[in-house]
């Protein structure tokens, strides 16, 4: 066959395996051995246009070889890839262990190469390495090392312990994702995005921990806190606040326990699930909970202790966004431009202020969760939090986003009903919060006081939800009796 024709036969059939490779890509099947076709087609051409008459001859039948070499090895991975990866994608049957094919591939190959050196070179391998004494013992020297490696690998594909995509603790300090699992080596990607090269058989010598095997990804620590926190208060304490995450697992549960009394602290034990990710969301989580938790320790006058070896008293100074740094005059005057009681009168504006107090939520956390009893209105003196509705069989959406000076939680606190919707802190806030009792004696002492917040909440609401005077009206009338009933009991 002439130069020209062979290579232009060369070129055209490289030039179809590139739609080839597209249409396979578009159909989402497995990766064909595209690079090993055209080593395939570029010995074929090499072959047919080297000049084999300049050679001497025993060197002709070595280079005749190389063709049925290269279209041996094409046959032996077509035939891997149509009989046992392409049923796979198309559901067939289960995936195939990478390093199956890896080893038919290799055992394949090896037959492959004795049968036609031997027919094409007259040369005998098995002869010659079953007769060489000396060649034996280095072969067998050599694979010692990679032979535990591909038994080991054999074990870690045929046991199911774990796969790509799981997340993998080696309990050296070795952690990461699972990339792939070869003859050799697995292959993780860890927290830094560096590849780590494990070789099999030291997986198989080690306790290794599989953080996603059953479905979800425990998130464990610990924390101390003070001995003047009760036990039973600091469980419940830690325990809402890994409720109201969102990324915390309902299934399994979390939980809280007491790990031990330490010199400084009674020391906590948390457990909190997440869905199956990797190292970085593992500590995210974890990051976005602690810092919850200090948040929630504020509020409730409570801090993470720490070892004082002085005998002095301990000062604690409080940063300027400290809700304790709002003085009563400055609690008063904001009272003051609430519209619910901004007609109240000196005395009693002062004797609210003194009742209520402020706090301090952090970035995501939940202030009122939908369907849970509300005894208190809220106040936004800081920052921004965003009103969440509930809806079957739906993503919650936003039904607003308050800014400083709004108030919710009214309806819920006035008449002692669930709350209505979720709100949640989008940035660190701070909260004045005005809980039923410290309203009750406000109005027992001025009776006009109720009738005036039944109609400012039944106003407000009326032009929220667009009512009717008529359906604004009767909400009132039902309101101020709900009322009456619900704080003379708490006088009772």
């Amino acid at each position: 066959m002439p130069v020209l024709e062979v290579w232009l036969t060369a070129i055209v059939l490289m030039v179809l395996l590139l739609p080839l490779r597209l249409l396979v890509r578009r159909l989402r099947l497995p990766k064909l051995p595209l690079q090993l076709a055209t080593l395939a087609i570029l010995s074929w051409a090499l072959v047919r246009t080297l000049p084999l008459l300049v050679l001497p001859a025993q060197y002709q039948a070595w280079i005749s070889t190389l063709d049925e070499l290269m279209f041996s090895y094409l046959g032996i991975r077509m035939a891997l890839w149509g009989f046992l990866e392409l049923p796979a994608a198309l559901g067939l049957r289960k995936q195939p262990a990478q390093i199956l094919l890896q080893l038919l591939m290799l055992g394949g190959g090896t037959v492959a190469t004795v049968i036609v050196v031997q027919e094409q070179a007259k040369f005998n391998l098995v002869s010659l390495v079953t007769t060489s004494a000396v060649l034996t013992a280095m072969l067998g020297l050599a694979a010692q090392e990679p032979l535990k490696d591909l038994f080991a690998g054999l074990e870690l594909q045929f046991d199911d312990v774990f796969s790509v995509g799981d997340f993998l603790d080696l309990g050296d300090g070795t952690l990461g994702v699972v990339v792939s699992i070869n003859w050799r080596d697995t292959c993780l990607r860890d927290l830094t995005g560096a590849l780590v090269v494990v070789p099999n058989t030291k997986i198989t010598q080690v306790v290794v921990r599989n953080y996603v095997a059953f479905g979800a990804m425990g998130n464990r620590f610990q924390l101390g806190l003070d001995y003047s926190l009760p036990p039973s208060r600091a469980r419940q304490l830690l325990l809402d606040v890994l409720d109201k995450h969102p990324r915390v697992l309902n299934q399994p549960a979390p939980a809280v326990r007491v790990e031990a009394f330490a010199d400084s602290a009674i020391t906590y034990d948390l457990v909190a699930f997440q869905q199956p990710g990797n190292l970085g969301d593992l500590l995210d989580l974890r990051s976005e909970l602690l810092e919850q938790i200090w948040f929630t320790l504020e509020r409730a006058g409570q801090s993470v202790p720490y070892p004082v070896r002085e005998l002095r008293p301990k000062r604690t100074i409080l940063d300027s966004g400290h809700p304790e740094q709002r003085s009563l005059q400055e609690r008063r005057s904001l009272l003051s431009r609430n519209p619910l009681f901004g007609d109240l009168s000196e005395e009693e504006m002062l004797q609210l202020a003194t009742s209520t107090r402020c706090l301090r939520f952090a970035p995501g956390e939940l202030v009122v969760r939908e369907g849970n009893r509300g005894d208190s209105l809220f106040q936004v003196v800081q920052g921004l939090v965003e009103v969440v509705k509930n809806q079957d069989d739906a993503e919650p959406f936003q039904v607003a986003c308050l800014k400083p000076g709004d108030v919710f939680g009214e309806m819920s606190m006035l008449t002692d009903t669930n709350r209505s919707a979720t709100v949640r802190a989008l940035e660190e806030c701070v909260l004045l919060e005005v809980s039923r009792p410290s309203l009750g004696p406000l109005l027992q002492q001025n009776p006009p006081l109720m009738d005036r917040l039944a109609h400012l909440v039944s106003q407000r609401r009326g032009e929220l939800e667009g009512m009717e005077r008529e359906k604004v009206n009767q909400q009132e009338n039902q309101l101020l009796k709900r009322m009456k009933q619900l704080f003379e009991t708490l006088t009772l």
